[in-house]
Order: C-alpha cells, then structure tokens, then sequence
C-alpha cells in the first residue's frame, strides 16, 4: 500500500467543461487565440466576452492563490509541487 494518496477529483459541470476548455487550447497548439478572440468578440453574442472574462479573472485570482501557497511551501523547506486544497 502507497503511503501517497491521490484523490479523484469530483466530476460535476464545471470540472468537465474546464477540461473540455483545457482540450481545446492545447489539441493544435498552431491556433492563434488573438485571432480566436477577435472572432468572438466580433461574431458572438457579447455575453460570451463577459463569461470568459469573468472565468478569466478567477482563474487569475486561483492562480495568485496557488503561486503564493507554493512559495510558503517552499520558504519551509517542502516541495512546493503537487499541493491540493
């Protein structure tokens, strides 16, 4: 038996379209999301803009979360990697 454990993560609709959306941005890495931006805001409907600008701010929120989590873990002497909340 592992002394690590490594739980599942829950699956709910949001999890599952934060993977869909990470599968789209990586699938062909040669798409230019500037132009994919211009496109939407063009071609869209305006409410798609504020959806993505609203999951853009709290994934940047998290992000300033995890990055400051990391550091504290690691100013005492732990691996700052693999952190769960």
């Amino acid at each position: 038996m592992s002394r690590y454990s490594v739980r599942k993560p829950t699956h709910n609709k949001e999890t599952r379209a934060a993977e869909r959306i990470a599968k789209m941005l990586t699938e062909d890495m040669s798409i230019d999301l500037e132009r994919v931006g211009y496109y939407l805001v063009r071609n869209m409907p305006r409410i798609i803009y504020y959806r993505l600008e609203t999951m853009f701010l709290s994934a940047e929120e998290e992000s300033d979360i995890l990055v400051a989590e990391m550091n504290k873990q690691r100013g005492k002497g732990l691996p700052a990697h693999g952190l769960r909340r």
